[in-house]
């Protein structure tokens, strides 16, 4: 697995001696691709299919078109970077169980499921590189990457004039900083999220996350966006006692733990409101 000069100039921190890691591991089996079996579940949702451009990337993403002018943008966990106990970097690293997908199907109005850059391959890209979901999962490249695949998916929605942004886990990571780059967004839903990746991966004593943007080290945040939290009572991959100062250092935020749940916390029945910020439970689709 390559890691190539276009992947290095978006990243950040670089440190030779983990970078000439992710290069000389190699994959010992390939991986068969979960690309085909959401597509097929999200046809029989009724969802499009679509291609985004983001930059040097093709974004595979999902949109449901109805009427209204505040649309919920979905983004998923950070899936299988790694497989084999974490010795091996996955050749696709896109999840097997596609949970905010689910939640996305849910929620009533306009909405896009935001894929990351080299997730959802058939095979192997050559244009990919292991450190895009590895160490540089939350990089600049990738952050800038989503940033720009929305900015031209609204673009052709001129109806659609602000956004809730839902991440789950790493995806809540990438949901807050991209909340930074894209002005139509007003709201973010961070579940489950580790708003602090440096002590997330102490916690877990894995590499740090070196070529990533970490939340908890960003200084200047926009104004006028309200950032919900959400954490599971009894989550050991992000405990809530750990990252609630973290969480409630953000400007803008309202935390909550949730009784009774782990990590796959919280759908859209504990946080969905409307575009008017009214809580309509009952429209949630059952």
């Amino acid at each position: 697995m390559r890691v190539s000069k276009r992947a290095v100039k978006g990243l950040v921190v670089l440190r030779p001696a983990l970078f000439a890691l992710i290069s000389s591991i190699a994959l010992l089996t390939s991986c068969a691709s979960t690309s085909e079996r959401p597509d097929a579940w999200a046809r029989e949702s009724g969802l499009d299919n679509l291609a985004i451009a983001g930059g040097p990337f093709t974004l595979h993403a999902y949109e449901r078109v109805t009427p209204g002018s505040h649309a919920h943008v979905f983004i998923e966990g950070d899936g299988r970077p790694w497989r084999s106990g974490g010795r091996i970097i996955s050749e696709d690293p896109t999840p097997k169980r596609l949970l905010v997908l689910g939640w996305m199907d849910k929620v009533p109005g306009p909405t896009l499921y935001l894929g990351r850059p080299c997730y959802f391959t058939s095979v192997a890209d050559q244009s990919c590189d292991a450190l895009l979901w590895t160490y540089g999962r939350y990089s600049e490249l990738v952050v800038q990457s989503m940033a720009t695949g929305l900015e031209s998916w609204l673009r052709l929605r001129p109806q659609i004039t602000s956004l809730t942004v839902v991440g789950h886990s790493g995806g809540g990571v990438l949901a807050l900083l991209l909340a930074e780059r894209v002005v139509s967004v007003d709201q973010v839903i961070a579940v489950a999220t580790p708003v602090d990746i440096d002590l997330w991966a102490a916690m877990h004593r894995y590499t740090p996350l070196f070529a990533s943007l970490n939340p908890a080290r960003q200084h200047t945040w926009r104004k006028n966006v309200q950032r919900r939290l959400y954490f599971g009572e009894h989550d050991r991959e992000v405990p809530p006692e750990a990252f609630l100062p973290a969480a409630r250092a953000l400007p803008g935020v309202s935390v909550r733990i949730v009784e009774g749940v782990d990590h796959d916390c919280c759908g859209p029945d504990i946080w969905f409101v409307d575009p008017d910020r009214k809580s309509i439970t009952s429209q949630i689709k059952k």
